[in-house]
């Protein structure tokens, strides 16, 4: 009866390491993703994301660190873990210093390939060679326990009311556990869909802006196919501002953002820039006159003012257009291209599209 406890306390132990493991993933998983919503928004509520990731990385460690004793087998992974978590966090911290210190092109800094991306390899690495241990251990238990349970089948009922009693703990602590990962993995699911888009308005933001068209443009270069860029500004949009208010402005870019899709089809990538900006990126199409085409039903769109909470509101856009590889080789040339593009669209009385001067 001893053993059979013993071994099936060192299953139950072996079960919350693994747990552990999974929630000090998840931590760090939750504090880089609050980190990464900051550096792109600004929002100060991605800070608390990524302190309670923290905190809870803290307490996971702080549980290895009390059950270090009990399960060697894995101590030098944990000890590593610890140190690489540390440094993680250190990285993290610095990204948010720049923040601070560098402005609204922190995040194009901070969210770059760096030694953050490299730690989370390590400790992913780390955590699932340490679970690897685990989950070995684990079965050895297993067969310690059923080896013994066969020993004892002859033995007092006392016994099998342990045998019972074993089974549903490990029970509860196995379905705690599933809920507990399927928890953790909705919550960074969410904040990762934040930290790629739009809080407002849904759409993607500006870091899916340039993940879509590095994919695009490296599709591109494989393909020979051309794509173009779409620069977008909302023509008065300032003056709503400061007539009706910032709500009201906020609603009307939630409804112009609904316009510009019924417009487009579902291989077109619309995205909010920051502002009044959108981009649209076209990655399919024959000829410039589609581009036109499109042009012009997307301008359509504000023929009649915009109902936006019984008010019509009278606005336009300015597009800028820039082709690839017509007007550009490289993302970042065709971007200031469709960018100039559209400001000329502005000086020339606004509402209308522009190619790039030839």
């Amino acid at each position: 009866m001893y053993q059979l406890v013993y071994y099936s306390e060192l299953k139950d132990l072996v079960d919350r390491q693994r747990y552990d493991i999974v929630a000090l993933g998840k931590a760090i998983t939750n504090a880089e993703s609050g980190q990464r919503g900051y550096l792109l928004t600004g929002h100060t509520l991605f800070l608390d994301t990524m302190e309670q990731g923290r905190m809870e990385a803290k307490s996971v460690m702080a549980r290895f660190d009390q059950h270090a004793n009990q399960l060697t087998e894995i101590g030098p992974q944990l000890k590593r873990i610890n140190q690489l978590v540390h440094e993680k966090f250190d990285v993290m911290d610095r990204g948010i210093q720049v923040q601070l210190s560098a402005g609204s092109y922190a995040s194009h800094l901070s969210l770059s390939k760096d030694k953050g991306h490299v730690l989370m390899m390590q400790i992913n690495h780390l955590l699932s060679e340490a679970d690897g241990k685990l989950e070995s251990l684990r079965a050895d238990y297993e067969q310690q326990i059923r080896e013994r349970m066969v020993a004892s089948v002859l033995g007092a009922i006392l016994l099998g009311m342990l045998i019972i009693s074993v089974l549903i703990f490990s029970y509860r602590s196995t379905m705690h556990l599933i809920e507990q990962v399927i928890k953790n993995q909705a919550v960074a699911e969410q904040l990762s869909h934040h930290a790629e888009h739009d809080l407002l308005t849904g759409l993607p933001n500006r870091r899916s802006v340039d993940t879509h068209l590095h994919h695009i443009h490296q599709l591109a270069r494989n393909t020979s196919r051309p794509f173009a860029i779409f620069f977008m500004d909302l023509d008065g949009f300032k003056k709503v501002n400061d007539e009706y208010g910032h709500a009201l402005g906020d609603a009307l870019l939630v409804e112009v953002a609904s316009l510009f899709k019924k417009v487009l089809r579902q291989t077109d990538f619309l995205a909010r820039q920051g502002g009044d900006e959108f981009v649209l990126v076209v990655s399919i199409y024959l000829h410039r006159a589609e581009l036109i085409q499109l042009a012009q039903r997307l301008i359509q769109l504000f023929a009649e003012p915009v109902m936006v909470r019984n008010i019509p509101i009278e606005i336009g856009v300015s597009i800028g257009i820039a082709e690839y590889p017509h007007h550009g080789q490289q993302i970042k040339q065709l971007l200031l291209a469709a960018d100039k593009a559209m400001y000329d669209s502005k000086k020339n009385g606004k509402n209308r599209y522009s190619f790039v001067a030839e």
